[in-house]
């Protein structure tokens, strides 16, 4: 009985502002700046692009409301190797290419300030390794994973009305390259994606 109380309640949670709600929709863009935990602990060396669309619906309107958007985004590293003299001996660029699909839930704190938090799917499409010498072929390639899911958090800014400017932190809730080796810490058990983002989103639909 008590389930049944439950579902009933979050059955009229969701038919009582049903007509209040209502579509959202329009483009979204920016630079990632990506590094990868695990691997070694350089800065967010790696720059790339995100784009792609997106849907939204209001929860409880002007202050909650959930999103979906299909996105391309690039990933990976890019490591500057130096010698205890400081000099350049090397490089070493790892380009992941990603079509993602992040859900996730919005949330007004302030009239143009908003809170976010979900999580991603994501499938890789295309990947390209490269030293200093040009294209490699790293014998790990075949070992990562295809299809991962990453969660994220930011915080989003309306400057006017359709456009908004936002910050998003995103990270592996499982690693995309796992080690064989036995790690204490789940975090040494192989290799995260560890990206921050700035985004720019135009609504169409508000």
């Amino acid at each position: 009985m008590k389930y049944k109380h439950i579902f009933l309640l979050l059955l009229l949670a969701c038919i009582v502002p049903l007509k209040a709600q209502k579509f959202q929709g329009g483009i979204t863009g920016g630079l990632n700046a990506a590094k990868i935990d695990g691997d070694s602990h350089e800065l967010y060396g790696k720059l790339g692009l995100n784009a792609g669309g997106f849907v939204a619906r209001e929860i409880m309107p002007g202050l909650l409301y959930w999103q979906l958007e299909l996105k391309y985004t690039s990933r990976g590293k890019y490591n500057i190797q130096k010698d205890f003299q400081g000099f350049i001996t090397g490089t070493e660029l790892i380009d992941l290419r990603y079509i993602e699909m992040p859900l996730s839930l919005h949330y007004f704190f302030r009239e143009n300030f908003q809170f976010e938090f979900g999580f991603s799917p994501d499938v890789l499409i295309k990947e390209y390794y490269a030293d200093e010498n040009g294209a490699i072929s790293p014998d790990y390639a075949n070992d990562l994973r295809r299809f991962g899911i990453t969660a994220f958090a930011g915080i989003n800014y309306f400057v006017i009305e359709p456009l908004a400017f936002g910050i998003r932190f995103n990270y592996s809730v499982f690693p995309f390259y796992k080690f064989e080796a036995y790690a204490v810490r789940y975090r040494d058990s192989g290799w995260f994606h560890d990206v921050l983002s700035l985004n720019a989103r135009y609504y169409f639909l508000r």
